[in-house]
């Protein structure tokens, strides 16, 4: 197995080592940068609308072909990481992703951006199992890693709507894939410092006595995967037109900007809630049962999604605050889930199957989505996106009575 060394004398109970450190800074930068590419488009909506002559449905297709590679790609991508090294993978996908980026410069018609992105999504694919898989086997405080990742992923996705609408109004649409194309390339070459396996360390008996003694509960994984795919549904509907029904919903006296501009500020003044959801489900986790954590922010996150989907202006605004808030506090929750439901060394396969599920499957939201959006306006994709809640809920809901029920 290769998890971090515990260095005797050199790093605290409560603090990281050295290695620990590096695997953090290239993990929490890399997740932003990956939400970086996976946002990109939303924002521009209107901007690509007037470029390609197109509408709503097609700019989901784009974003559905995106997010099928991003998805799909995640299973073989899982496998690989238990195979080949996490480290490796996200190399790949930062130079892979970063150079394809660079090329949407030269896309001159919707067939070539569409093609472009399915492939910026293919290299995207294998991020976020190697990280999981890295910080799983490498960093012990595993609850508080995956909350600081998942921070540092809620705030790629909180900022990308501002920055893109904002380089995108004053420079062009493609300039913001340019940069964040630049940006991966550079981290990809921080990642090369960083070994290809952490170091090993000696087990304890306990432990190796827990690892011969594991048994996977099947089931609970099935409910487990139900109920992400369900919110993998939420996240692609809401995120591909989340700034287009800011721009349509807010109006603020005294701020007379853009409809790309003001949805992307205020979508990113939403969003930013997220990282704090992630925080404190992260340091939740270790502390309370993560069944009943996780099935409380589906049930209050769905209840701010038929908000938005009635509500406009302030009230708009503060209950998208919200739901950003319950909706990412999910992540870090799945992720301890997932390490807690799978021996070590099925880690990587687990969380490939997870994020294609997520991201894979998610992904038809953003076509439905927009096929919605042109046939009943923005308004219904936020309904439609809350029933999706409504069975994640009730899937979770199972998982925690299974869980609790083999205990009692």
């Amino acid at each position: 197995m290769f998890v971090i060394a515990e260095h005797s004398g050199r790093c605290r109970e409560d603090g990281l080592n050295k290695e620990e450190k590096r695997i953090m800074t290239l993990t929490t930068g890399s997740h932003s940068l990956v939400h970086l590419f996976e946002g990109v488009l939303p924002p521009l909506i209107p901007l690509l609308i007037m470029e390609f002559s197109t509408d709503y449905f097609h700019l989901g297709l784009v974003m559905t072909v995106f997010s099928y590679a991003f998805g799909i790609g995640s299973l073989p991508s899982g496998y690989m990481a238990d195979k080949l090294g996490p480290r490796r993978l996200i190399t790949l996908y930062l130079f892979g992703a970063g150079i394809l980026a660079i090329l949407v410069w030269f896309s001159g018609a919707l067939i070539h951006y569409g093609i472009l992105m399915a492939g910026i999504g293919l290299f995207c694919s294998t991020y976020h199992p190697a990280s999981n898989t890295l910080l799983s086997l490498g960093i012990r405080q595993k609850g508080k890693a995956f909350g600081i990742h998942g921070i540092a992923g809620s705030l790629g996705v909180a900022c990308v709507p501002l920055v893109s609408a904002w380089i995108g109004s004053a420079l062009g649409w493609r300039a913001p894939h340019v940069l964040y194309g630049v940006i991966g390339i550079l981290v990809g070459v921080y990642s090369l410092t960083i070994p290809r396996y952490p170091a090993a360390r000696i087990k304890t008996e306990e432990e190796k006595a827990e690892e011969k003694s594991f048994s996977v509960a099947y089931m609970n994984l099935v409910f487990f995967f139900l109920s992400a795919m369900c919110l993998g549904l939420t996240y692609k509907g809401i995120m591909t037109f989340l700034p287009a029904y800011m721009g349509e919903g807010v109006r603020i006296a005294g701020f007379e900007f853009g409809k790309v501009a003001m949805g992307g500020t205020v979508a990113t003044i939403a969003l930013l809630s997220g990282a704090i959801g992630q925080y404190v489900a992260g340091r939740g986790v270790d502390r309370m049962q993560a069944e009943l954590l996780y099935l409380g922010a589906i049930v209050l996150g769905g209840a701010f999604v038929f908000i938005m989907a009635a509500a406009s202006n302030l009230v708009l605004v503060v209950s998208a605050i919200f739901y950003a808030f319950f909706y990412f506090s999910t992540q870090p929750v799945q992720n301890y889930l997932l390490s807690k439901y799978l021996p070590e060394h099925r880690h990587g396969l687990g969380y490939g199957i997870h994020f294609s599920i997520t991201f894979g499957v998610g992904s038809t939201a953003a076509a439905v989505s927009g096929y919605l959006a042109d046939l009943f306006g923005l308004q219904s994709v936020f309904y439609a996106m809350g029933g999706c809640f409504a069975f994640a809920a009730a899937m979770a809901a199972v998982l925690l009575w299974r869980v609790n029920r083999r205990f009692a």
